[in-house]
């Protein structure tokens, strides 16, 4: 049996929608396989792949595992005081997302459009929820790859990964691919795949048996692959 995690954003998910040709595929292979998802996402913002049965779910960039009826596998929660400290040391230099264990909000010091959306000016308005994990959003993916190296190197028990014009940070060896390492484990299957398209997903390439990007991923990431691809139809196509 194999496993097959694919990254969401820009991968599976395009204007918030799934195209039919991608579901169909992922239905065929789910009749021997299992497919599931391996995000940077809440597990509260999954609404516009809510349709589809996945089997598994690896969401917060790894801090969190689910099954196929969403409970917990594994979960990882960042300390509550080294939170707050990057709530606060970021604030004027980012828009802030905090994703917790509320499965019907995720938090963010700026407007977005999602009805999920809970605002928040304190990080003391996230209560006692448990925090997996905390993305910053600037303007562009420059200055994203400009702060990298600074959450790295001045929150040494945390990972920030650079995810478009976005870092998410979770615990320190926490990654996609510890997720995907975790998840191939728990199913028990023979051979795991893994799919995404941005810097984030490289631990997931690492991580997985056989991985595939997009021919308008950057050349950089293309170099990390097994395979380059034009869309999750023609990957699961290849490995039907």
């Amino acid at each position: 049996m194999k496993a097959f995690a694919s990254d969401l954003d820009g991968t599976l998910v395009f204007d918030r929608k799934v195209k039919d040709i991608d579901k169909e595929a992922i239905h065929m292979f789910q009749k021997k396989n299992m497919f599931g998802v391996c995000t940077g996402r809440p597990v509260c913002s999954l609404f516009d792949i809510e349709d589809i049965p996945f089997d598994f779910y690896i969401v917060s960039s790894g801090a969190l595992l689910l099954d196929r009826n969403k409970e917990i596998i594994e979960e990882h929660i960042i300390d509550k005081n080294l939170a707050k400290d990057i709530f606060n040391y970021y604030m004027n230099k980012a828009t802030i997302i905090v994703q917790t264990d509320d499965m019907h909000h995720f938090y963010a010091t700026g407007y977005y459009n999602n009805p999920l959306l809970t605002l928040i000016d304190s990080f003391e308005d996230i209560g006692d929820l448990k925090v997996y994990s905390i993305s910053l959003v600037f303007d562009t993916n420059k200055e994203a790859a400009s702060y990298v190296l600074d959450v790295n190197e001045r929150y040494p028990l945390l990972s920030g990964y650079q995810n478009n014009n976005s870092i998410d940070i979770v615990v320190k060896g926490v990654s996609k691919g510890t997720g995907v390492k975790a998840i191939k484990k728990h199913l028990n299957a023979d051979e795991m795949l893994g799919i995404g398209d941005s810097y984030n997903d490289l631990p997931l390439f690492k991580a997985s048996d056989y991985s595939f990007t997009f021919h308008s991923s950057p050349d950089s990431l293309k170099k990390e692959v097994n395979d380059v691809v034009s869309s999750v139809s023609e990957a699961i196509n290849k490995v039907l």
